[in-house]
């Protein structure tokens, strides 16, 4: 355990811990987003956490740490506890007054633009129902903490320990063995409209002596994916086994359109390609500026040359440490102690 986090767990420990409760949107099982990282580490912190999860037939509760549950039915909470409600999904704001709440935590990971413009009402409900105001990017910090007077930027972590095990020796997955004749370029995550298909597309036309590698579910549309004989389409993936693809990658892309929900945002897998010990090729999102050997393109052409770059020198045991160490001071261990300084701060206030 990280300095920081024993001391406040040791610091937590004298007194009785605080219960979280989160109410039902991410599948704890599927790919771990911002609220499970976050929860999970929090329970190694001495809070309580209750997360409900019914898109799956669980138990009312199912406990799998000390201090982590899972709850299978709603109505099966005793709202006669006190709580502080974690609010990531807007709607649930209408629902607050069923429960006895200690505090509310409303954590913004995303902008209610462009795809999710339909959730910019409940975004004013969840800033007015706070007692505490997380940001997952500067973007939204900005925008939120003049509304609110407790607002904090705490961007997105990695899972450090699980991701740098790329970097250890291991068997090439059958499905990528046939395409290690060239290097190659990788990107794991949702296919989403908000992927640049013509820069990927004039990528993998410019570099043909390149095989560019896609791990995930696509949301959007089949038809408008890039197709090329150097660009392959290998279907999700578990979290558990994207190091093991990544220990062959050459470098790793972010290769997003710049457009409000994409400058909003504080993209996860760069931290995980980062952990990884991978360069990084982006397209110019500004909130990536300062992150190890992350390379930002303004232009396709630019974008292309950054590739080459990454590719030339990815293997440099200096910048791949310098990547490493990166990622490791922005573990989700390190930013769920920021938080719960916070969260401390804030009841203190509220008691005192």
């Amino acid at each position: 355990m990280e300095g920081i986090q024993a001391a406040l767990f040791f610091e937590r420990g004298e007194r009785l811990m605080d219960k979280i409760l989160y109410l039902p949107c991410f599948d704890f099982f599927n790919h771990p987003q911002r609220p499970q990282h976050l929860l999970w580490e929090l329970s190694k912190l001495g809070f309580e956490v209750i997360y409900c999860n019914v898109t799956r037939s669980l138990p009312d509760f199912v406990r799998i740490s000390p201090t982590f549950t899972l709850c299978g039915n709603v109505d099966a909470l005793d709202l006669k506890k006190s709580y502080i409600m974690w609010l990531t999904h807007g709607p649930y704001a209408d629902l607050l007054f069923n429960f006895n709440l200690r505090m509310v935590v409303s954590d913004f990971a995303d902008a209610t633009v462009d795809e999710f413009s339909q959730f910019a009402a409940y975004d004013e409900k969840k800033l007015e129902a706070a007692d505490l105001v997380l940001a997952a990017s500067q973007n939204i910090f900005n925008h939120l903490s003049c509304r609110h007077h407790n607002c904090h930027l705490i961007k997105n972590g990695v899972d450090f320990e699980h991701f740098n095990r790329s970097l250890s020796k291991g068997r090439i997955p059958q499905d990528l063995a046939k395409l290690m004749t060239k290097p190659i370029i990788g990107f794991w995550g949702v296919l989403a409209p908000w992927l640049d298909f013509p820069l990927i597309r004039t990528a993998a036309d410019m570099r043909p002596n390149y095989n560019f590698v896609f791990l995930g579910a696509a949301s959007a549309p089949v038809v408008n994916l890039p197709q090329g004989k150097n660009i392959f389409y290998l279907g999700p993936r578990n979290k558990e086994v994207l190091p093991d693809y990544a220990r062959w990658f050459d470098t790793a892309i972010i290769p997003f359109e710049v457009k409000p929900v994409t400058l909003a945002a504080d993209p996860l897998k760069a931290y995980e390609y980062l952990a990884c010990g991978l360069p990084v090729v982006s397209t110019y999102l500004p909130q990536l500026e300062g992150m190890a050997d992350v390379m930002l393109s303004r232009t396709p052409e630019e974008f292309i040359s950054n590739l080459d770059r990454a590719v030339f020198s990815g293997k440099n045991p200096e910048a791949i440490e310098s990547r490493i160490a990166f990622a490791r001071r922005n573990s989700w261990g390190m930013r769920a102690a920021q938080v719960a300084k916070i969260i401390d701060d804030t009841l203190a206030f509220k008691i005192g």
